[in-house]
């Protein structure tokens, strides 16, 4: 396999780093910033301290410049300079996030970060004001954790956000929920199985997502019936299986929708299916070859997944997963694509957009191009024009 290729396209153009996934992750951080936390020049320098393709680097890299922003956020605090303080404590928070992006999962440290990570989110948003409350959704046998966001206003719509596989319910803030709750919106904000820290609890991904949307859904105490949903990357799985099955929900967006994970999965990860049944338990560390950084993203997927490595969660997918049903979705849905994404998501999401259409369910489809800014996966790098779209097409669809 040679050294440049990649094995999920998420963006179309190189900007520091020519390592795919790292620099990926750089241009994520960078649109957090036209948004909440560090600026887009501390990110800069920071990255200059980072070699390209060395994740131990990067770990190091963020981790420091956390710790002086949480020391620098403290002191903030201290003096009754709450609007710094919160600046502060959410760059502390999303450069923890960056550091760990590139972290072993099962160490005791990483847990350390995580929950370091999380605290001072949760500073950040009382320092600004946010009425942010941590909850608990049983689960099963366990719980699903997450945050909640009401609206000051009585019988206000709620926004339910998902992310995918790189994301944890902090992250779910800047993707949206900070500004839907500005907008007036009630804002929930969940991780389910395999998503954040819960794999540290032995609850991995499943099958079956719908079952963990509606679990939220019993839980929450809706002040209207107009409830819409949100998925982001893997999320934009997640809940087309959630639109699916629960009628509760009115609305839908998806950056992108996925309705076929196992498309998705063949496509990206093609070279795994052609190695022969022997040598298949061996084949994550045959794709780790070609860099160290992805060494330490399939190693991080595996432990989402709960298998030994990458390749026997592809396996695992391939075998198991559901395609969704297109034909029982009709909700008013929004569909967000990237022009310098995979091919796949983009088709999926142009079939969907179809279907919905040509059986009269209103469906928007927005795809970005290179001159909007917002075209890589996710809209990373313009979360802001991102968060506007969804909320202009959510007030519209809901009447507000």
């Amino acid at each position: 396999m040679k050294k440049s290729k990649v094995l999920l396209k998420r963006q179309g153009r190189t900007r520091i780093f020519r390592n795919e996934d790292m620099n990926f992750t750089l241009n994520w951080n960078l649109g957090i910033s036209q948004l909440i936390g560090m600026s887009p020049e501390e990110i800069l320098a920071i990255s200059e301290e980072i070699r390209d393709g060395n994740p131990m680097d990067w770990v190091q890299a963020f981790s420091r410049h956390a710790y002086y922003l949480s020391e620098q956020a403290q002191l903030s605090a201290k003096n009754g300079f709450y609007r710094t303080a919160s600046q502060q404590y959410f760059g502390a928070c999303y450069a923890l996030k960056a550091a760990l992006q590139f972290s072993k999962p099962e160490t005791a440290d990483y847990q350390t970060a995580y929950r370091e990570m999380e605290n001072n989110f949760f500073k950040g948003a009382r320092s600004a004001g946010f009425p942010l409350q941590e909850i608990t959704v049983p689960y099963q046998k366990t719980y699903l954790p997450g945050y909640q966001l009401k609206s000051k206003k009585d019988k206000q719509a709620t926004l339910l956000i998902i992310g995918g596989g790189d994301t944890g319910r902090v992250d779910l803030f800047y993707f949206l929920g900070r500004q839907a709750y500005l907008a007036d919106y009630n804002v929930l904000m969940v991780d389910l199985p395999g998503q954040g820290i819960n794999p540290a609890r032995n609850l991995t991904f499943t099958i079956d997502a719908a079952q963990a949307v509606s679990a939220v859904l019993d839980w929450y105490e809706a002040p209207s019936e107009q409830i819409a949903l949100m998925g982001l990357s893997g999320g934009g799985y997640f809940t087309a299986q959630a639109v699916e099955k629960d009628k509760r929900i009115k609305a839908w967006i998806a950056s992108t929708p996925i309705y076929d994970i196992k498309a998705v999965f063949r496509r990206s990860f093609g070279q795994v299916l052609s190695l022969p049944h022997p040598i298949l338990r061996f084949a994550g560390k045959l794709l780790s070859h070609f860099n160290a950084v992805t060494d330490v993203s399939l190693g991080k997927y595996a432990w989402q997944f709960g298998t030994e490595n990458f390749a026997l969660a592809v396996k695992e997918v391939l075998r198991q997963a559901q395609t969704v049903n297109r034909e029982q979705i009709a909700v008013p849905s929004l569909f967000l694509a990237g022009k310098g994404e995979s091919p796949e998501l983009l088709r999926q999401a142009r079939v969907l957009s179809q279907n919905l259409s040509a059986r009269g369910i209103p469906v928007t489809l927005k795809e970005f191009d290179s001159l909007s800014g917002a075209d890589a996966h996710c809209q990373v790098n313009n979360l802001r024009l991102m968060n506007h779209i969804v909320l202009d097409w959510l007030d519209m669809t809901f009447k507000k």
